[in-house]
């Protein structure tokens, strides 16, 4: 029952903050939250000084007055009214300022309100591209003047500010063209005159005088540059950063307009220009050295330094709480819709051809964004050991939000209530030198959370030195004595030579570290117990004498030293047990304890210390293996139906390395396989063996828990149910379960499965063997080609030798014969 639950948590806060190891006011506080420290000084040594409150204000010791206990609290140091539509000073959070103190865990909770107040005022800064192909963009802008400013006052807001200026690129290769003609006139080769190229140039302070406004829109002419990305990221970091000279008011929204048909330059593209220095985020705006341009400011860093990275611009825009609105055309709009999730509170919209909708666009823009709240938390100033939580109650959620700082659809008036829940975990050793913030970026302002640690006790810096309440051997601090060296004692009436050995040792047993079995003090080497414990070192307890009349012992018996006595002769004093059982009275007058204490009355098993201990003083000492407060728990692999061996946990590793690998969730698909015992996944197997009392070695933070002097660890190997990969476990015992702990490796395809063969390491001996035998064949047939020509040719050359010829005629041959007549030959 909720009762019996309450009574638990006050014994277990009993428990703590009477730790006999605590010894002064401040190790007092800093046990909990609900322990209270008693200050009165007093001649009875026994006096328990650190308790829970509810006991040190029952104690008759302790005077109200005597106590220290610090309480955690918040204290709202600012928490000025919420501002209406007429007050200057505007105000929508409170409170603004808060104290918050903190004990060791302890928790606090408070909340933090938003208000939306009417007409908030805006400072408007329009930035944009003047690169040749915005030329009817400038025209339409120049049309509008300060009809637009007008407009955005009576659509927008009525307290605006605004601002003017333009952007090209920077005037170095590849970027702008440095052609000497075209430096002066970029638009030479279209047979146009348009202004030298330029980085940045701010014209225009945000200022209310619009005329001002319109005048330096109208002396502004178009530029131009060489390649499609401009220069703009340079612009907006100088508008970001040159909060005086851009003109800024504290009390106002800042809104950015950056109108462009193009993509941006960002960082490292400035290496294509020999730029190689990073952008610092510092402004670098001078004045132009001239009569008629004396409010406008250049970038003159634009050739040294290279653009702004995304983040950079991110963090300058929230650290000046600025709010871009990108209106871009619609090529460039899927480029500038992934700026809105990486710049908080962007907002992107397509802008017209000729620019005629900007107005539609800003209205649109600054509707949205006025309706939207993303609040956020200086993490950086947070001190050490503080946990804070925090949920939202927007106005049109239905319930909180947890884990969230966002509202959409805050209309005027309207509230949003944070609620934050802080805790402190330790004393930490330094505090930030800020105090932490909570603000947004869309506000200019914030909330101080100022962080106190009630860790010290007030009375610790009032030693009284040399103290008579000490033996003049001490100083008396918070009324308890701290002792000069080589004193002891609750009065330090005691020292070591004295004695002659340590006295704490004389009130511990040989089998435990603990002084006085944590139910009393070690004074001069004498345990001096606490009420209700008795015994040389207050391990015996006689609380189950009955408290009918407030005594320890009943109306018929008496109490002295921890004993029940008969009084009245009476045959018997009788003694019963604080849980209803009865105890005994012995030949000496004291209250055994019956073994029924040591039954665990809620469980079936009717044996004394479950039958693994024996019952000494009201509790079990048990047996090796088994622990509990009736022995009741098994301590050791025997007790368990399976064994440490590998074969028994591999079908629960196989399993769990499996769902891993499948990114299965492996608690309720491995269900049957690991029934028996708890598995925890690892990326490399520790060494669990180290984790002994006298390693002294480091224990590995997965075996924090493991006892191996229960289980040495078993490491496994075990191949997958397919494939050759090969799953690696260890095996061993965690206390805290008492029972196994499978450490399983997690699924690494580099280390857990072999290599597969590489085809070349088959493909190319096969091949190198089929040429090879393709010219030991060639060779063996070349070989035998020329033995067997050679043979032929010793055949023929003997045939030749052999054969005999004979010169004759040919019978058939007759020689030809050639006859010439003279044709001036008349023979007689």
């Amino acid at each position: 029952t909720y009762v019996n639950i309450w009574r638990r948590f006050i014994l277990y806060i009993d428990k703590l903050c009477e730790d006999t190891a605590i010894t002064s006011c401040d190790q007092c506080i800093r046990k909990h939250p609900q322990c209270a420290w008693c200050s009165r000084t007093s001649d009875n040594s026994n006096i328990k000084r650190c308790r829970s409150y509810t006991k040190t204000l029952q104690a008759s010791a302790c005077a109200t007055a005597d106590i220290t206990m610090p309480r955690s609290d918040v204290i709202f140091q600012k928490n000025l009214p919420f501002s209406s539509r007429d007050d200057i000073n505007v105000v929508q959070l409170r409170p603004q300022n808060i104290n918050i103190n903190l004990r060791k865990g302890d928790t606090v909770k408070f909340n933090v309100t938003f208000r939306k107040v009417k007409d908030y005022p805006v400072d408007l800064y329009y930035v944009m591209d003047l690169s040749n192909s915005m030329k009817d963009d400038l025209a339409e802008l120049q049309k509008l003047g300060a009809r637009l400013a007008e407009e955005i006052r009576q659509n927008v807001t009525s307290d605006i500010n605004m601002g003017f200026g333009t952007f090209v690129d920077k005037v170095m290769m590849p970027f702008t063209s440095t052609v000497p003609d075209q430096l002066k006139n970029p638009c030479v080769k279209a047979d146009e005159f348009c202004s030298a190229p330029f980085g940045f140039r701010h014209q225009q302070p945000i200022s209310g005088d619009l005329t001002a406004f319109k005048e330096s829109v109208q002396n502004t002419n178009i530029s131009g540059n060489i390649d499609s990305p401009e220069g703009g990221f340079d612009a907006l970091m100088q508008i970001a950063v040159c909060g005086n000279k851009i003109g800024w008011r504290e009390s106002a929204s800042h809104l950015v307009v950056f109108t462009t048909d193009a993509s941006f330059h960002t960082a490292l593209d400035g290496k294509l220009a020999a730029i190689l220095d990073a952008n610092d985020m510092q402004c670098h705006l001078t004045k132009v050295n001239s009569s008629v341009d004396s409010n406008v400011y250049v970038y003159d860093k634009s050739k040294e330094l290279d653009y702004p990275s995304i983040g950079q611009l991110r963090a300058a825009f929230v650290a000046n709480k600025i709010q871009p609105i990108f209106a871009v055309t619609k090529e460039v709009r899927s480029l500038y819709d992934g700026l809105k999730s990486l710049i908080p509170n962007s907002f992107v919209d397509e802008l017209a051809n000729d620019s005629n909708n900007i107005i539609s666009i800003i209205k649109t823009a600054y509707n949205k964004l006025k309706e939207k709240l993303q609040m956020s938390l200086d993490d950086d100033n947070k001190p050490t050991g503080v946990g804070i939580s925090y949920r939202t109650l927007c106005p049109t959620a239905g319930g909180w939000a947890e884990n969230s700082l966002s509202c959409d659809q805050i209309k005027i008036g309207s509230e949003v209530t944070y609620e934050f829940t802080i805790s402190a975990s330790s004393c930490p050793a330094t505090l930030p030198s800020q105090p932490m913030t909570f603000t947004s970026s869309s506000l200019q302002e914030f909330v101080k959370f100022n962080f106190n640690f009630l860790c010290d006790c007030n009375c610790s810096s009032m030693a009284e030195v040399d103290s008579p309440s000490c033996s003049t051997n001490g100083s008396l601090v918070c009324g308890a004595c701290l002792c000069n060296d080589g004193h002891e004692g609750s009065r330090c009436q005691c020292t070591q030579s004295t004695i002659g050995l340590s006295l704490n040792a004389q009130c511990k047993r040989s089998d435990t570290a603990d002084i006085c079995e944590r139910n009393g003090r070690c004074v001069c080497g004498v345990c001096d117990c606490d009420e209700n414990y008795h015994g040389k070192y207050c391990q015996c307890t006689n609380t189950g004498c009955p408290v009918t009349d407030g005594n320890v012992c009943g109306k018929l018996c008496g109490c002295v030293g921890g004993k029940c006595e008969n009084c009245y002769n009476q045959p018997k004093c009788n003694c019963t047990s604080k849980n209803g059982i009865p105890y005994t009275l012995d030949n000496v007058g004291s209250c055994t304890c019956h073994e029924s204490e040591c039954i665990d009355q809620r469980s079936n098993n009717t044996m004394v210390c479950s039958g693994n201990g024996n019952c000494s003083c009201s509790s079990c000492i048990c047996d090796p293996k088994y622990d509990g407060i009736y022995c009741q728990h098994c301590n050791s692999p025997s007790c368990k139906t399976i064994t440490a061996e590998c074969s028994s946990h591999e079908a629960c590793a196989i399993c769990v390395n499996a769902a891993v690998q499948n990114r299965e969730n492996a608690n309720d698909l491995c269900q049957v396989q690991c029934k028996d015992v708890t598995f925890q996944t690892v990326k490399a197997i520790p060494d669990c063996s180290v984790c002994t009392a006298n390693s002294g070695v480091t224990c590995p933070s997965d075996c924090a828990d493991v006892d191996p002097s229960v289980l040495t660890p078993t490491p496994c190997s075990q191949a997958q149910s397919t494939g050759q990969c090969k799953v690696s476990y260890n095996i061993v015992w965690k206390k805290s379960l008492r029972n196994y702990l499978v450490l399983i490796k997690e699924f690494d395809q580099a280390i857990d499965c072999p290599k597969p063969i590489n085809p070349l390491v088959i493909v190319l001996p096969i091949v190198a063997g089929i040429v090879i035998l393709g010219l030991i064949a060639l060779v063996a047939w070349k070989v035998y080609q020329t033995w067997r020509d050679k043979r032929e040719w010793k055949v023929f050359e003997n045939e030749m030798k052999k054969s005999k010829w004979t010169k004759g005629q040919n019978p058939i041959f007759e020689e030809a014969s050639t006859r010439f007549e003279n044709p001036t030959f008349h023979g007689t």
